[in-house]
């Protein structure tokens, strides 16, 4: 099996022409020093080396490193400022800042040592409060302010022109014109942010949460589903992996059961996160009030694409009501085959029904069983197919490395060649199963990103996708689900972001870019999960290798917006609560976090609140976004938009991945991105493409 999955992503591979895999070397360097995080701007983290100690000494000396840095900027004479000694002095130490940050979140959210795991959110703690404490660096802001009246900053241009820019506005956006007081004020509130938002996804993330379920509660599951389940004493242990819940919420016939596993996935966090959010949002609001802002959303959004709370508000209410239509008719459909199924007239489709009923229609409607989807979609052929449409998109070419220090064993990693230049311009890593006490979503850790260094090198790129993908078994092997194999595609398209950076300053590589763009270079590559002339390049039979049929696919296609109203309303609830939250409520107690929940799921969704659960403390993104999630669905706009231009010229056209490539891609955050999307789709965007693949036009 091993040697015929390889085989066939060479075949895939040599199919469209990229460089063959014997003429790239195959070295992957790893870090020379004694420390395996202390590694060369050219070389590997040595994660197969990770302890405590190395940890904390590498976290050590690269402080000092930064701190030595920091006064090398403050020694220069004002007189003698150049970009150089300043700027450039300021963007090597972002960068350390931004490696220890990422390297600290893909450990702790992905190591199974535990001693490690929390070595490493100290870590993350210790660097993201270096870096808060930069903006009220006093001798620092006014080192940066001698430089920007200097007549060489003065002719500054393109980038170093916008970087220069982002940090004088920052400074002061942050504080740095407060009294001494506000400023020690408002450090000590972001290093309590800091503190209070780890140890949120901590709660998250080391959730051992097992629900225990009787013979009756699995019926609908097959028998390879509840195996690794059963106990001896005849109960069935579920566990809370990302695959595992939703095989069980399509599949579980027992309404009862579907809200047990319900209602103990909305608890994960839970009311002990939803304790700890109540101080986040207070010090959030004090943090704004000190910075002149009425709330914490106004302070966020004033810098990225939205610019202020009315268009964020504007677009989420437009979007509640367009949607509206579309999430009814879709709520018909689904009470019809519950109805049907009950034998009694039904009213409701609760939030533990949603994706039941939802396979069921699936089936019914538009025949297509998931299940038998699932036969074409064997996550080896859904690699091969994800690394096809990139490598020829950008012209790239994907290694493997055989003997990569990583820092569990079943992590594949490869480097990444530029065919054009032969050049390798960077590596990642894939995490693909789950595992006790890893991270249990999809995520994509940036760990470094681009930078020119003296002498015209540029530092190695590097990523990992965290993913969890059911794992294969003695019987079969790892199968996905469209809507997985979709997921793929999606985080690559982040990880692609990161890799394909080619800035000169760390601070605007990748994807150091505003929250609510983030999402659209990744969002822009679902779409190639779709296209009938990808999907036979990899869709085929696990058992058989008879490519997926196209009446098969026509039938998906025909589904592709099936509860696409609902779905989005569900996206909308999301973001809505997260600005409300941010954006002048008053939240005394957790008690008024659930209200809130419940208020709003009620108006907006069509799929009522379920008492006894606590969603506002199991969502993540409440601290890693704050304020910012309504970014998901304002970056879609902007990614079908972008689609549109592939659509029209060729979904693996070249030419077409080579512009995307040189005008989106490779620019990062080094330029405005609605100026990154103005010069890729050459006119003013626009939503048509966004409410057409919904299925609203």
């Amino acid at each position: 099996m091993k040697i015929k999955c390889i085989l066939s992503l060479f075949a895939l591979t040599l199919l469209f022409g990229a460089a063959r895999r014997e003429q790239v070397a195959t070295d992957h360097p790893k870090a020379t020093t004694a420390n395996p995080l202390l590694a060369a701007p050219d070389e590997l983290f040595d994660f197969a080396r990770l302890d405590v100690a190395k940890m904390r000494e590498a976290a050590t000396q690269t402080e000092s490193d930064i701190q030595g840095m920091l006064a090398a900027i403050m020694a220069v004479d004002d007189e003698k400022r150049r970009f150089d000694n300043t700027m450039q002095v300021l963007d090597d130490l972002k960068n350390k800042i931004y490696i220890f940050i990422g390297l600290g979140e893909l450990i702790t959210s992905a190591h199974p040592d535990e001693g490690v795991r929390n070595a490493a959110g100290e870590m993350q703690k210790q660097f993201t409060t270096i870096s808060d404490d930069l903006l009220l660096n006093e001798s620092l802001y006014k080192a940066v302010s001698a430089y920007a009246k200097t007549p060489e900053a003065l002719s500054l241009t393109g980038e170093r022109k916008f970087f220069l820019s982002k940090w004088v506005a920052d400074f002061k956006r942050n504080g740095m014109t407060l009294a001494k007081s506000d400023r020690d004020t408002l450090q000590a509130i972001n290093q309590q942010l800091n503190d209070l938002s780890v140890e949120f996804g901590h709660h998250i993330s080391n959730d051992k949460t097992v629900v225990i379920l009787e013979e009756s509660d699995m019926a609908g599951l097959s028998e390879g589903f509840k195996k690794p389940f059963y106990n001896k004493d005849g109960k069935y242990y579920v566990i809370m992996s990302t695959p595992v819940y939703a095989q069980f919420m399509a599949y579980a016939k027992n309404p009862a059961a579907r809200k047990k596993m319900y209602t103990a996935k909305m608890n994960i966090g839970g009311a002990e996160n939803e304790r700890l959010l109540v101080t986040i949002l207070a010090l959030r609001k004090r943090k704004a009030n000190l910075l002149g802002f009425k709330t914490y959303a106004e302070f966020i959004t004033a810098d990225i694409m939205s610019k202020n709370t009315k268009n964020v508000w504007s677009f989420e209410k437009k979007l509640a009501t367009d949607l509206r239509p579309k999430a009814q008719a879709d709520l018909a459909a689904m009470l019809a085959v519950k109805s049907k199924e009950t034998g009694k007239r039904e009213t409701t489709i609760y939030p533990y029904d949603n994706a039941y009923y939802a396979a069921r229609l699936m089936e019914k409607k538009y025949r297509v069983d998931p299940e038998k989807v699932k036969e074409y979609f064997e996550i080896q052929q859904v690699i091969g197919g994800v690394f096809t449409v990139y490598q020829k998109l950008y012209n790239l070419n994907f290694v493997r490395d055989t003997t990569p220090s990583v820092w569990h064993k079943d992590v594949q990693a490869y480097s990444v060649w530029d065919n054009e230049s032969q050049k390798r311009i960077g590596y990642f890593y894939l995490d693909l199963y789950p595992r006790e006490n890893k991270y249990n979503h999809f995520a994509c850790f940036p760990i470094t990103g681009s930078k020119k260094l003296l002498g015209g090198n540029e530092q190695l790129h590097s990523a990992a996708l965290v993913c969890n993908f059911p794992a294969p078994t003695a019987e079969k092997p790892s199968l996905l689900a469209h809507k997985q194999a979709e997921t793929f595609f999606h985080e690559f398209g982040h990880l692609i972001h990161v890799l394909l950076s080619e800035t000169e300053l760390a601070s605007l590589a990748g994807t150091n870019v505003p929250t609510d763009f983030v999402e659209a270079p990744s969002q822009i590559m679902e779409n190639w999960c779709w296209q009938k002339n990808v999907l036979r390049l990899f869709a085929k039979h696990y058992k058989t290798g008879e490519v997926i049929p196209d009446t098969l696919v026509d039938r998906m296609l025909l589904a592709r917006n099936m509860n696409s109203g609902m779905n989005m309303l569900q996206q909308v609830f999301y973001g809505t609560l997260d600005f409300t939250l941010n954006d002048g409520m008053e939240v005394k107690s957790q008690a008024d976090i659930t209200a809130k929940v419940r208020e709003l799921q009620n108006s907006i969704t069509l799929c009522p609140y379920v008492e006894e659960t606590h969603f506002a403390g199991s969502f993540g993104h409440l601290t890693n976004y704050g304020s910012q999630y309504y970014g998901y669905l304002w970056s879609l706009v902007y990614a079908q938009d972008m689609f549109s231009v592939f659509e029209k010229e060729g979904v693996l056209s070249p030419e077409v991945g080579k512009r995307y490539r040189t005008q989106v891609l490779s620019k990062g955050g080094s330029n405005e991105a609605l100026n990154l999307v103005r010069n890729f789709i050459g006119r003013e965007p626009n939503n048509k493409a966004f409410l057409k693949q919904q299925g609203l036009k």
